[in-house]
């Protein structure tokens, strides 16, 4: 017998995350909850897991302030870490990080940038900004750092950079605090050299902020952010080094940290000492004037303010994972001295910026590794000694399980027909459009009005329920590529949510829709 009743389709988290906390703006497809998901196949779908790169911790398990996929050959691959003992640790391949490089350097964190073979004969080179240690120079792959041979005269002692990056054949670094308004640049011959030639230095609005925290160099221009506002590009197109000049972007918006900007397909994303994510291009639009944030469309600085410490953000790591056109930022949560959450921006959809966090491991440093696929995944060095490698294929996290889950929004189901925004609903089936990913199950919760009514349990399986625990005339039993899945259920009231989630070793989930098959009742009078 056909039902007799309304079907409303949930277009579950088409739109991602939001932060909004006034429910009757959150539309239908957007979520309240997404943690440890991922939209990149169209699906919600559980995050690839974590794998240990070195089976054992670094001796000491010192926090890994900042990595490096160091390539000194084109053959060859190293892991390059800076830990909270004071030491630069080189990784032959195995996991194994057995080579120090330099010891004894007052642990910070650290930024590492590509330079070096400046002419055919000349060794690639990987450079080491702490901000506080001269800066380190690793030639090829050899067994031990050197200090930055020819620094500026400015940069001495515990006045040192604490970033820099090779743009237009220089290497360039800023931030050491005896002048933390001046960028300086080593000759294109010598990136080592920051005194002879026509190496030198630029000041950037001294009068704004408190001092260069990160820069990038994008199409042509050398971008760089202060702490707490102000945003500037260096013009070093001309030939001639008098000629070059700066450019404000924005006087009101700032950066946070070395790490706080990335470069996302053909643009820039940072975030800002509030926890707005900006793109530069909406930036540069207007200028001075600034624009609204990136994540404003959903109201995903609420979000932030709630579940991250604002005051930590100095510490944010970013990095694009551009194999999955998702940028991911660590950031710690609130009343956390370490970064233990992980904030993830979906380029995915054109039309839309989506975003989503994971809060399954600590990423006090973030960088990407290229694996056998030549890929580059993102890494997280941790607190205690740990690098790993994530995005596996299993559902893991160090071989245990992590929870996947997300939250619909409290629907009135105004959006199908208005008047039913008035009435109540009584359930009667959920249905979900989902792929089969394995012999087990999605448990979802189903409130009315806000308050708990029932656990159902969808088995994830080609063969839908597990035998025995299948419902005649609601569950499917036959393999698909794509099921349907349909529970009877209980309660009613005006506003509908539900809540999936599955948190087993190896469990995943990927979830289309949901129908609620429901009958109207009458308007509710309060």
């Amino acid at each position: 017998m056909a039902f007799q009743g309304l079907i409303a389709e949930l277009a579950l988290g088409t739109e991602g995350l939001t932060g909004s906390a006034n429910q009757s703006k959150v539309r239908p497809s957007q979520l309240l909850v997404a943690e440890n998901l991922t939209y990149e196949n169209g699906t919600l779908q559980k995050e690839g897991g974590t794998s240990k790169y070195n089976s054992s911790a670094i001796t000491g398990t010192p926090t890994i302030k900042g990595g490096h996929d160091w390539w000194p050959t084109t053959a060859t691959q190293r892991m390059v870490v800076f830990a909270s003992d004071g030491k630069l640790y080189k990784d032959t391949g195995g996991g194994d990080f057995t080579v120090t490089l330099a010891s004894g350097l007052t642990p910070a964190n650290a930024l590492f940038v590509e330079g070096g073979k400046e002419a055919a004969a000349v060794d690639r080179k990987l450079f080491c900004f702490t901000g506080v240690n001269a800066v380190q120079v690793l030639a090829a792959d050899g067994a031990t750092t050197a200090a930055l041979s020819t620094p500026p005269t400015d940069w001495s002692g515990a006045n040192q950079p604490t970033g820099g990056i090779v743009h237009e054949g220089r290497m360039w670094g800023w931030g050491n605090v005896n002048d933390p308004h001046r960028a300086y640049y080593s000759q294109d011959t010598d990136h080592e050299d920051f005194t002879g030639g026509d190496a030198g230095s630029v000041a950037v609005y001294s009068g704004v902020g408190e001092k260069i925290v990160g820069g990038i160099s994008f199409k042509g221009l050398l971008i760089l952010w202060k702490y707490p506002f102000g945003i500037y590009a260096i013009d070093t197109s001309s030939t001639t080094l008098s000629a070059w000049r700066v450019a404000p972007i924005s006087n009101t918006i700032g950066g946070i940290s070395p790490h706080g900007a990335v470069a996302v397909d053909d643009d820039v994303l940072f975030i800002d000492p509030g926890g707005n994510f900006h793109l530069i291009s909406a930036i540069t639009e207007f200028g001075n004037l600034g624009t609204s944030a990136v994540s404003d469309a959903q109201n995903f600085a609420g979000f932030m303010r709630e579940n991250s410490k604002l005051s930590g953000l100095t510490n944010a790591r970013g990095v694009f994972y551009a194999a999955k056109r998702q940028a991911h930022f660590s950031v710690p949560a609130p009343g956390s001295s370490v970064n233990n959450r992980r904030v993830i921006v979906d380029f995915n959809r054109p039309d839309l910026i989506r975003f989503g966090f994971a809060n399954r491991e600590t990423g006090e440093s973030l960088w990407l590794r290229k694996d056998t696929d030549n890929v580059p995944r993102p890494c997280t060095g941790d607190e205690g000694g740990f690098v790993r490698i994530m995005d596996q294929e299993g559902r893991s996290h160090d071989g245990a399980g992590y929870t996947g889950k997300f939250q619909s929004p409290h629907l009135d189901l105004s959006h199908i027909q208005q008047e039913l925004g008035t009435k109540v609903k009584n359930g009667k089936f959920l249905e979900l459009v989902v792929e089969p990913q394995g012999n087990w199950n999605l448990s979802v919760d189903t409130y009315w009005d806000d308050t708990f009514e029932e656990t159902l349990l969808f088995n994830m399986g080609q063969s839908g329920s597990a035998l025995g625990s299948f419902v005649l005339d609601t569950d499917v039993l036959s393999g698909s590529n794509i099921l349907n899945k349909k529970k009877r259920i209980t309660g009613g009231g005006r506003r509908f949510s539900l809540i999936g989630s599955n948190n087993g070793a190896g469990q995943d989930f990927s979830i289309s829709k949901f129908y609620l098959h429901f009958k109207p009742g009458d308007e509710r009078i309060s």
